[in-house]
């Protein structure tokens, strides 16, 4: 069962709550995230996790899917989300380190172990800028979606992950080796690069918590575009 508190995660957010989280900004922002959510703060966790539900579809692939709670949420939640619980049931979370969780351990996000064509949606939360091989990892992440499938992917800048890795030590990044390719936040122009060189053009982009992170929903080429 999730442990993210439904309310937090439920859009639009109540006029209550968004008066509360401004109030609270600085705290929310410094503070672990089940600590703000203990407190009934919107944490970093919850808002990331709003913005990429209301564009789930289908069977998905979380790619560093950590505590796989982004999955674990996503199956508790698909009747009210309008998913088919079928779907999301089947939807599976890897990770190329094992974090305590049901998710699949895999060598690295260049060789998915998944047939082509075998998901709908194919998700790096933010994530993208801790793995080395990116480029191959959005490459493969276009093999086995469908053609009508969706890529999401949330990052924060380079600027503002720069700072953000510093205040948040708790944040997972600090009971890990850090590897030498890892960047602390990627820029717009970099993300987009990879997406389109891997077989993406993007259908829209949100922005949330302050404008400060940012989730991009690409859908693949199709042939004549490529």
């Amino acid at each position: 069962m999730s442990r993210l508190p439904k309310y937090l995660l439920r859009r639009p957010k109540s006029a209550g709550q968004t008066i509360y989280d401004l109030a609270l900004a600085p705290l929310r922002m410094l503070l672990p995230d089940e600590e703000a959510e203990r407190f009934g703060l919107s944490s970093l966790r919850t808002e990331r996790m709003a913005v990429v539900l209301q564009n789930l579809k289908g069977r998905c692939l979380d790619v560093g899917a950590h505590d796989n709670e982004l999955l674990r949420t996503y199956g508790e939640m698909s009747g009210e989300l309008g998913i088919d619980a079928s779907a999301a049931g089947q939807s599976v979370g890897v990770d190329v380190v094992d974090w305590g969780a049901d998710t699949q351990l895999i060598q690295d996000s260049a060789h998915l172990p998944f047939d082509d064509s075998t998901f709908d949606c194919v998700a790096f939360i933010a994530c993208l800028n801790h793995i080395p091989e990116r480029a191959e990892a959005i490459v493969e992440a276009r093999r086995i979606l469908g053609d009508d499938g969706r890529l999401l992917i949330t990052m924060i800048s380079r600027f503002v992950g720069g700072i953000s890795h510093r205040l948040r030590w708790w944040g997972e990044h600090s009971h890990r080796d850090v590897h030498v390719d890892e960047l602390m936040g990627m820029n717009e122009a970099e993300i987009m690069e990879l997406a389109n060189g891997g077989g993406f053009e993007l259908e829209r982009t949100v922005s949330f918590y302050y404008g400060m992170n940012k989730l991009h929903i690409f859908k693949p080429r199709d042939a004549g575009g490529a």
